[in-house]
């Protein structure tokens, strides 16, 4: 009965600790994927070449630049 209840115990912990890990990765892969849709799709300016989100960037006739004074198309 001793050996069967030992048994018993290691399988909890055992199941507890690869339930636990499973949570901590998908509580990762949920963070990552959050911040990820928050930022949206990225962009790179045809002048200085950084990577920016679409929304931050400015079309223009030869695709995106930044906001950057030096990178902005003359007015």
């Amino acid at each position: 009965m001793g050996k069967l209840l030992f048994w018993i115990i290691v399988a909890f912990i055992v199941l507890l600790a690869v339930r636990l890990v499973g949570s901590a990765q998908a509580r990762k892969r949920r963070d990552r994927d959050a911040a990820q849709r928050v930022t949206g799709p990225m962009v790179r300016c045809t002048k200085c070449g950084v990577f920016l989100p679409k929304a931050d960037a400015v079309p223009v006739a030869d695709g995106y630049r930044c906001r950057e004074p030096a990178c902005l198309p003359p007015s």
